[in-house]
């Protein structure tokens, strides 16, 4: 029980600073003006919600990559975002000082937060754009 208070005060903690990646992915490659879709960010983020494999991710970012259904810069960046999400929840573990296991939970449930905060900026940034 201490570890996983331990785990929920580290993500909490990291709440801003996850939101500010996500915001910055769709802001810096303007991805809400490309041909991306809703869809493929939602099935990114179901996939998060059914695994705790960082590597799966990756391989279904890149799969979408090659099927021209999320553009190279937008998922090159997502990329970029989950490893260092990954290297700080790395470090986040050393400083808490918890298990392997308790390091898998922190780093997916982060990497779940994130793909949330880059879904609800893509979709606003969607629709700003639709408005406009």
């Amino acid at each position: 029980m201490i570890a996983q208070t331990k785990l929920l005060r580290a993500i909490e903690e990291q709440l801003d600073e996850l939101v500010k990646r996500a915001e910055n992915c769709v802001t810096n490659t303007n991805a809400a003006q490309t041909d991306l879709e809703e869809s493929q960010l939602r099935n990114l983020q179901n996939l998060a919600s059914a695994t705790e494999s960082v590597a799966v991710l990756e391989n279904f970012i890149a799969y979408q990559i090659g099927r021209k259904k999320i553009p190279l810069d937008v998922g090159k960046q997502i990329m970029d975002n989950l490893r260092q999400i990954s290297l700080l929840a790395e470090e986040i573990s050393r400083q808490k000082g918890v298990d392997e296991q308790a390091l898998r939970l922190l780093r997916i449930e982060m990497i779940r937060m994130y793909l949330g905060f880059l879904v609800r900026k893509f979709v606003a940034e969607r629709k700003r754009e639709e408005r406009t």
